[in-house]
This record gives structure tokens, sequence and C-alpha cells, in this order.
């Protein structure tokens, strides 16, 4: 991800433990657009699970992990750390302005301190970040993790489906049928009866209903008999012998 080198010098320190670190890229994205962030920091614990991901993601942008535990007294190593380093760059004026990543209220105060010294301070966290932490910040943007982008999957091409029996029609193909077969109820075969009935009419099947002549005739019911022919395999049609 490409990052400004010009406008806003902005400090990026981020609460490892609220934000997980898939939502570096969409962070970075919007950082961009602000100014420069020349400080790039993640604080953390980093050897527990949803958190240890952070050290390789952040250097990937061009940051720093900073490793913190909890102390005796069972308070966040890491909250204090970074509240520790926002105040050291706010005194020694080494940026013009704040990325607060997380969305815990007792960084409000932070927050506050930084605004009311005449820098600009942003917060970068869920939508379920805390209100006053939104308040506090001049302006607040909600993360999300880039949607992954979707599977290219076939739109399947619709088929024309069979009409149901009542809308079949084999009536209307019966008089040319008749006509073609030996009125003496000798054999000929399907192929032939087909190729006689497309060079009368080539949509014949269409207008019936019907998807293949076999199916046709076997429709017509009493009025002809199929077989196959004496090797076994062509098939051949004739009038039914009353």
């Amino acid at each position: 991800m490409a990052i400004a080198t010009g406008g806003l010098r902005l400090a990026v320190l981020i609460d490892g433990e609220n934000v997980p670190a898939k939502d570096a890229a969409a962070l970075f994205a919007q950082v961009a657009r602000l100014g420069n962030p020349i400080i790039r920091r993640v604080y953390g614990d980093f050897t527990r699970d949803g958190v240890k991901d952070w050290p390789k993601i952040i250097s990937a942008h061009g940051g720093s992990a900073h490793q913190n535990g909890h102390t005796s007294a069972g308070k966040n190593a890491s909250d204090i750390a970074l509240t520790v380093d926002a105040m050291d760059f706010l005194h020694k004026r080494s940026v013009e302005g704040f990325c607060i990543v997380t969305g815990d209220g007792d960084f409000s105060s932070l927050a506050k301190r930084i605004r009311e010294e005449g820098l600009a301070v942003y917060g970068f966290a869920h939508s379920t970040a805390a209100k006053a932490l939104k308040v506090a910040c001049d302006q607040f943007f909600p993360l999300a993790a880039p949607r992954p982008p979707k599977p290219n999957v076939a739109v399947p091409v619709p088929t024309p489906s069979s009409p149901a029996p009542d809308q079949r029609k084999p009536h209307l193909a019966w008089p040319e049928i008749a006509k073609l077969l030996p009125l003496d109820g000798a054999w000929i075969s399907l192929a032939e009866l087909g190729k006689a009935l497309r060079a009368g009419d080539p949509h014949y099947l269409k207008k019936t209903g019907h998807a293949s002549l076999k199916k046709l005739l076997t429709s017509l019911g009493d009025r002809v008999e199929q077989s196959a022919g004496s090797d076994g395999k062509t098939a051949q049609v004739r009038l039914r012998r009353r």
C-alpha cells in the first residue's frame, strides 16, 4: 500500500488487543488519505491468540510492534505504553495529528488531551467503539476488514423446459406422419421418417412439444408400432395393423 509522503504528519498508535490485524489494510488505506503516518506502532501482548499476527502485519506496513504484558496490579501494560508514547510525541511536537486505533473508551481522556493541545485526533475502530471515544475525536472512522473477492461463479444458462404432458400436441404432426407411413404396414426407419418430416416442416417437433421423433410416436399410442430393425439397432416404425 502506498503511503502519502506529504500532508499532515501523523502518529498511528494501535491498540492491538482491541483491533484485529485483519483490519490493517482498511486502516492504513484511510490513514493515507489523511496525511503522512511517520510513526506507526502497535501495542499488545503478542504471545496471545488473536494478537500474535500483528508484528508481521505492522512490519508489512512499515511500522513496529511493541510487546507488553500486564502489570502485577492487573493493568493493561499495552494501554499504558500507548498513552505514554502519545504524550511523549505530543510534548515533543513530533507530529501534527494522531490516529488512535482502538474501541476502548478509556482512551477518550487521551484523545481530549491531544485535542486541547490543538492537534488533530482521528479515531479508528469498529462501529461498536465506546461513544465517549467517538465524541472525543475530531473525526471517527469505523473500520471494516476488506471483503474477500467474490468467486467467479458461472451463471447457468436456462434451458427450455419440456412442456407439460397436457401441453403437447402430437396430433398436429399425425396427418403428415400418416401420409408418409406405408399403408400396407411395411416398416420404415425412424431416420427416414424424420428426414421426410423435417423436409415438410423443420419445426414439426417444436410445434408438437416433443424433444424427439421417438417420443412423439410413442405419444400417438396405438396408431403406430415401433421396433428395432433386423440388426437390433436401427429403429423402425409402421402403421399399426387393425
